[in-house]
């Protein structure tokens, strides 16, 4: 019975975790994806684009790993491992 009721709270209690890790993901990918660049430099410039570059890949990935991609890029490449380690 005690061992039922842990188990239940140790399920719950991964899956409040990793609710609050994919919020806080998606917070810090909304301030890279919208934050302005007219008032950086150029290398900060750079690693916006870049960070901006692997989010989009990552997305992509994952709809095409999720079966949402058109059959003409299934072979074009993206592996839902990767892009979760991206994220």
């Amino acid at each position: 019975m005690k061992s039922e009721e842990h188990q239940k709270r140790e399920e719950r209690w991964k899956a409040e975790k990793d609710l609050e890790e994919r919020k806080l993901l998606w917070d810090q990918e909304q301030k890279i994806m919208f934050c302005n660049t007219s008032n950086m430099d150029e290398s900060q410039r750079a690693y916006v684009k870049a960070m901006r570059q692997q989010i989009a890949t990552a997305k992509e990935a994952l709809v095409k790993a999720s079966g949402g991609g058109s059959t003409s890029e299934q072979g074009s490449g993206g592996d839902a491992d990767e892009a979760e380690s991206l994220m």
